[in-house]
């Protein structure tokens, strides 16, 4: 630290576990024209990202692409220490909002005193006067979703890796053929406006020329039709790249299969099984059914996006969950929960009427050998009888 160069030598400031965390060059890469002077009696530099000529596997590497790219993924969302706890929450910057595309938002507080409750809203509803809906969630069912997500889709790839790489590519070509078509769309939508410009500033040069417009709404207008012109054969040349570079077999499975075999026990929730599987989770608004509160989640893993399990292989899956494990009312359908009411009301009959039975069981031993041996019933039909 600069402040204090001497007193701890081997304490580093913020600022400098940043500046080596964002190097490139601990990938193995070789990068050259990082910055540049305006003039040779200029003493400040400027960076240039467009003029970086990068070499890659130029040295040996300290950390693998993939890890550098997680890392500057998480820099990307500020994560604040919990009130309670004082470790801030790994799920932050993954929960993305499906109406509005905001991250959620993390709240926490107290319910008791010693419990405590966890969520994530939607940050639009928190911080800009309520533009979207709540989207409420709790922190125990996505870890426990996630967790599950990851494990199953595991387990699968361990059992059927020939058919999880067929299915993995046939999805991606759908996916990126859409991505494809509007791609391509918004390219001739670009051209069509970069002509339209041209004629316009045609006619705004022979306007000018005639007259019948001042020099300072001319220049103006010139200006604004310069600007969006550049805006828009940016964005075309972006757009070709993209569409130049289709390519369907760019997902890269193998990544995902080796993460897997590096993983073997799915036991619980971590900060590094999320990191290492998740790319994003979003989280749609819940839906009120029959009393039954649903919510659909989408989780897209690392190298592969969202993959869905075939149905056969859920099953599987399901059926092999302990005998002794109750299955959660959110998993539940509309029948499976009014059937499980009815199951209790019944239980709840068949207690009272055990307690009832031993309560006069033990209260006929009591007055067993008395005048008040007899019930209550029939020491009533007998004083009516007479």
């Amino acid at each position: 630290m600069r402040s204090v160069p001497n007193a701890h030598p081997t304490k580093w400031s913020a600022a400098t576990v940043i500046a080596i965390i964002k190097k490139q060059e601990y990938m193995g890469w070789k990068i050259l024209n990082k910055t540049f002077k305006e003039t040779y009696k200029s003493k400040r530099k400027k960076s240039a990202p467009e003029d970086m000529l990068i070499f890659k596997d130029a040295h040996p590497a300290i950390v693998d692409e993939e890890t550098w790219n997680i890392v500057q993924r998480l820099r990307e969302t500020r994560r604040r220490p919990e009130r309670i706890g004082g470790e801030p929450n790994p799920l932050t910057g993954v929960l993305y909002c499906a109406d509005c595309g905001k991250k959620m938002f993390f709240k926490q507080g107290r319910t008791g005193r010693d419990k405590t409750h966890q969520e994530y809203v939607c940050s639009s509803y928190r911080h800009y006067s309520r533009s979207c809906t709540y989207h409420y969630i709790r922190v125990e069912v996505i870890e426990n979703l996630i967790l599950e997500t990851i494990r199953r889709t595991s387990e699968y790839v361990r059992r059927n890796k020939t058919e999880f790489i067929e299915r993995v590519r046939e999805s991606s070509i759908i996916q990126q053929e859409e991505i494809l078509k509007e791609n391509r769309k918004k390219i001739t939508q670009s051209k069509r406006r970069c002509e339209e410009i041209k004629g316009l500033i045609k006619k705004l040069y022979e306007s000018y020329a005639a007259d019948k417009i001042p020099e300072k709404r001319f220049t103006e207008l010139l200006t604004g039709y310069d600007t969006e012109q550049a805006g828009l054969d940016k964005e075309i040349e972006e757009l070709q790249t993209a569409v130049d570079g289709y390519n369907s077999d760019s997902v890269r499975i193998d990544k995902f299969i080796e993460l897997v075999e590096r993983h073997t026990e799915f036991k619980e929730f971590s900060a590094v099984l999320l990191n290492e599987f998740v790319e994003k989770v979003i989280v749609y608004e819940a839906i009120k059914t029959n009393g039954v509160r649903t919510m659909q989640v989408d989780i897209y893993l690392n190298y592969i996006g969202k993959f869905e399990l075939p149905e056969t292989e859920q099953l599987q899956v399901e059926s092999e969950k302990p005998k002794g494990t109750k299955k959660l009312r959110r998993d539940m359908t509309a029948e499976e929960i009014e059937r499980n009411r009815e199951r209790d009301r019944e239980r709840y009959a068949k207690k009272v009427a055990s307690k009832k039975a031993a309560e006069e069981a033990e209260r006929m031993e009591i007055l067993k050998g008395t005048s008040f041996e007899k019930r209550p019933e029939e020491n009533k039909v007998e004083k009516i009888a007479s």
